[in-house]
């Protein structure tokens, strides 16, 4: 047996760790479903693409103003409860969604609402989720963990969109609805099992007495580390040029730009997901352990170099290379210095050191929807976004690998 299987065997032999793979794959898989549905049925079904940017709007406030709370909750209760209370809610929701389809009721705004409740559910499930998974394996595990829970979300985005857009082209948004609603349910089943499988762990008599003085106790543990500090400010300026362009953008850039339909989308969709698969694989594969930072710093420089090429490009097969290749360097970038931070912080932080990470990588996400919709509505085409988008990342890339210093010295 290689060296790299006995690494691999504790974890699969872990039960905690395979119940959290289990409901993890089916969650990631209702993601991947929901978004692709939710974003093509607003540009095509509706034909609203400038509304587009305030979908993504009403699912992003919520999770940015109640994140920080999520956390800190997070490092307090039993965190599969809270993963069980989000899927099994969201399920309810879709139902409710397939009904207002079958009776021909379903608008730009009810999506809007949907869209509020379901960033507002996934700022307590994502805190919870990525503060449960660092306990279950050893720390000396944990990048080859996290390729391997990566490899499931980035195997979820791309058999998502493709069956996705099979089953509306084939079949209808109802069923397609109905299908996300199922595999939350699975999730929610399986999440019971995780809880039953986990302990609440004795608060710290040190620890803070509220939620807010936890809160802010994060927030000192944050400042107190350089290498935080940086990660989460650099977090905010790479969001803000890729998030609202690349998501907002990719819709519309099928149809637009390559005179697509929704298996035009779901093509991109599912290349950007084979990208950040092979990425995820390689990072497993290597288990980077040293020079993290430096890794992902050049993975910056690279994506963007990427995302230039991928505004540039107006055939299918050129966009489908260079937006496989931005999922390769997001994965490089991700992996490593997730793993970097799991390894460098207490586990008692873990849940709010998680959720602040989130806070900061979303913080200006909204804006750059709002920001992509109204260039959008102001007559711009999305390449043109895409290109200024990218040249900005490029400047911010640059700029991380001369001047922080901490980024290139962790590990």
């Amino acid at each position: 047996m290689t060296d790299q299987s006995s690494e691999l065997q504790p974890i699969i032999k872990n039960k905690r760790f395979i119940l959290f793979f289990i409901t993890f794959l089916a969650s990631s898989l209702s993601v991947s479903f929901f978004l692709f549905t939710v974003n093509w049925y607003v540009v095509d079904g509706l034909e609203l693409e400038a509304m587009l940017g305030l979908v993504f709007f009403a699912s992003s406030v919520p999770r940015l103003v109640f994140m920080l709370l999520g956390g800190a909750i997070a490092d307090r209760v039993n965190k599969a409860s809270i993963m069980f209370l989000s899927d099994f809610t969201k399920a309810l929701l879709l139902i409710g969604v397939v009904i207002l389809l079958i009776v021909g009721v379903l608008n730009i705004w009810v999506l809007v609402g949907l869209a509020f409740l379901f960033g507002l559910l996934d700022a307590f499930f994502w805190p919870a989720s990525n503060s449960l998974f660092p306990s279950l394996v050893d720390r000396s595990q944990l990048t080859r963990a996290n390729s391997i829970i990566q490899t499931t979300q980035r195997f979820s985005v791309i058999i998502g969109p493709v069956i996705a857009g099979a089953v509306i082209g084939f079949g209808s948004y109802e069923v397609m609805f109905g299908l996300v609603s199922l595999m939350l349910l699975v999730a929610a089943v399986v999440d019971v099992y995780l809880k039953r499988a986990t302990t609440i762990e004795v608060m710290d008599e040190e620890e803070p007495s509220t939620v807010w003085q936890s809160i802010t106790s994060g927030f000192r543990y944050v400042k107190e580390s350089p290498f935080l500090l940086t990660l989460m400010m650099t977090s905010v300026s790479i969001n803000l040029f890729i998030s609202g362009p690349l998501q907002v953008g990719l819709p519309i850039f099928a149809r637009n730009i390559l005179d697509g339909d929704e298996f035009t989308y779901s093509i991109l969709s599912g290349t950007s997901g084979v990208g950040m698969l092979i990425g995820s694989v390689t990072i497993g594969i290597l288990n980077v352990r040293n020079k993290r930072g430096v890794v992902a710093i050049v993975g910056i420089v690279f994506l963007s170099i990427f995302f230039v090429a991928f505004s540039l490009s107006g055939v299918l097969w050129l966009s489908m290379l260079f937006v496989g290749l931005i999922g390769i360097t997001l994965s490089v970038i991700d992996i490593p210095l997730i793993s970097a931070i799991q390894a460098h912080t207490e586990e008692k932080f873990i849940g709010r050191i998680m959720s602040l990470l989130a806070f900061a990588s979303i913080g200006l996400v909204p804006v750059s929807y709002l920001l992509t919709t109204s260039f959008i509505s102001l007559g711009f085409d999305i390449n043109e976004i895409m290109l200024v988008s990218s040249l900005c990342l490029l400047v911010v890339g640059f700029t991380v690998l001369l001047f922080a210093k901490s980024l290139r010295t962790i590990d």
